[in-house]
């Protein structure tokens, strides 16, 4: 059953403009499974909802966790266009109370944060403005990744797919070969965006293949805001990695054609970073708000 901070969620949602992705409700259905989210909401003075900031709400060996969506790289707030002035810090303080807090939020305009009693470190991702040209775009690519992707043009061809059972199965690959333990939501929560997304018509998979044998695929989605790169995967050998890098200067193009920006996502991975960098991203900065409560404080020190 939904709280009444989630219809309202829902009624503010549908009045908003030009939304961003994450903030979507059945994205938020998606990734946190039906009723696996909340919002909090902030009341004018005629106790309609002007803003509101969701959250995750889950458990984790058995201590309740405000956390971010699966799948999404941050949280966002909406509020209605009667009063704009509603940030994001306001709303913080009103999370619920939980052995785990670990929230990425998509900042306002000015990061301050400095009247809160949370602690707010800032984690970054690249992205490529929208409303340039391809070769403008391209022009900043390293040297070595324009020369992989001139050989990969010849190797490999682009077609979208709805295989969603090879995308996963490539995903699992790719945790294997960087020795990371694999999510254990990956398959369900990929499966319900993926089919979420081809609904919304905002998204797809898109494969790489030569001779008929699938080496790279990602998935990628968009809003009017950016383009989005959600998940990938890719067979072991330096074809997968060229395959990859193929498909991402393939989305850039298809993001640079609608007229958006085209957002990488952030990674603590140093080789998946530099791999973004080398594309001529921007680093752009988002919030990542942790704290830890009672036996929250001893799991922390293990992850």
């Amino acid at each position: 059953m939904q709280s009444d901070a989630v219809r309202s969620y829902h009624r503010l949602f549908e009045a908003g403009e030009k939304p961003f992705l994450y903030a979507a409700p059945w994205w938020l259905d998606a990734t946190c499974g039906t009723g696996g989210w909340d919002a909090v909401i902030r009341k004018g003075e005629d106790h309609t909802v002007i803003a509101a900031l969701p959250y995750h709400k889950t458990s984790i060996r058995g201590l309740s966790a405000v956390i971010t969506p699966p799948l999404t790289q941050w949280v966002s707030l909406i509020s209605s266009s009667e009063d704009p002035g509603i940030t994001h810090q306001s709303l913080l303080p009103d999370l619920p109370k939980s052995a785990i807090l670990d929230l990425a939020i998509k900042p306002d305009t000015e990061l301050l944060y400095q009247n809160i009693n949370l602690p707010v470190a800032l984690k970054y991702s690249f992205i490529i403005p929208g409303m340039e040209s391809m070769d403008a775009v391209r022009g900043r690519y390293n040297e070595g990744l324009k020369r992989n992707l001139r050989q990969a043009e010849k190797n490999y061809t682009i077609e979208e797919s709805i295989d969603i059972k090879g995308f996963l199965f490539l995903c699992e690959q790719t945790y294997l070969q960087r020795k990371m333990k694999t999510p254990h939501w990956l398959n369900h929560v990929v499966t319900d965006v993926y089919q979420q997304l081809i609904k919304h018509q905002c998204g797809s998979i898109t494969i790489a293949k030569a001779q008929d044998k699938i080496i790279a695929g990602v998935l990628t989605a968009w809003d009017s805001h950016s383009g989005y790169y959600l998940a990938g995967g890719r067979t072991a050998d330096d074809q997968g990695a060229s395959a990859h890098a193929l498909l991402l200067d393939h989305a850039v193009q298809s993001a640079q054609s609608r007229a958006i920006a085209f957002d990488f996502e952030g990674s603590m991975h140093p080789g998946i970073a530099n791999f973004f960098q080398s594309f001529g991203g921007v680093p752009v900065s988002y919030w990542q708000v942790r704290k830890y409560a009672g036996l929250g404080r001893i799991w922390a020190l293990f992850h």
